[in-house]
């Protein structure tokens, strides 16, 4: 099954919505606002009459709680428009609102226990903090290597630039497939654990490719 998994924004005040460009993967270009890079995801690969999960880690602090709210409407709104099912709707990973290392390893506990054998994965590493993105990626990770027949399907990355350093509005959007870092991830470890005599000679060769 495929499976995306996001982190719930923080933000407390303006929270807009934006037309993300896509780069580097036109399945993530969507003609449509949307405050959740996630969406550029599963609209580009969640295919009509198909069944997905959509995880989100949350700490159900206030801000998060209402920007739940949005995260849900646009769900609800891509799956009309695009003929796949969420039934469950949203599925809450509710974790700590701490920074301390056993909070972020208990994000890993629970992502963990929701990865099966045969999962397409997907995640956003735009919203939370930075060590729980890690945790997310972590998770990922362990589903791709432990589980049966588990792959990575995209890895995506928002960012949103300023118009003008000095003012508080936002020029464009641009969402990222960062999926190729998780795979050197992958060939690192393999270089590793095979010993390979010269690695950075071979990651090198791959990067030129």
């Amino acid at each position: 099954m495929k499976k995306f998994i996001t982190s719930m924004a923080l933000q407390a005040g303006r929270f807009d919505a934006y037309c993300y460009e896509a780069v580097g993967n036109s399945k993530l270009q969507m003609d449509t606002e949307v405050h959740f890079p996630i969406l550029t995801a599963i609209s580009g690969y969640a295919q009509e009459g198909e069944e997905i999960r959509v995880f989100v880690v949350t700490s159900q602090t206030p801000p998060q709680v209402k920007n739940q709210a949005l995260l849900e409407e646009e769900l609800h709104a891509l799956c009309q428009a695009k003929g796949f099912h969420c039934p469950r709707g949203l599925e809450l990973v509710v974790i700590p609102n701490d920074q301390q290392v056993d909070a972020h390893l208990e994000t890993f506990q629970k992502l963990i226990d929701l990865m099966e054998d045969d999962d397409e994965l997907f995640a956003c590493t735009t919203y939370g903090t930075k060590p729980q993105a890690q945790a997310v990626m972590m998770a990922v990770q362990y589903g791709y290597r432990i589980k049966h027949n588990t792959s990575i399907g995209c890895i995506v990355y928002g960012e949103i630039a300023r118009r003008n350093p000095d003012s508080n509005t936002w020029s464009t959007a641009k969402v990222y497939d960062v999926t190729a870092l998780t795979q050197m991830d992958e060939i690192v470890r393999v270089l590793a654990d095979r010993k390979v005599a010269d690695p950075k000679s071979v990651i090198e060769h791959i990067l030129n490719l």
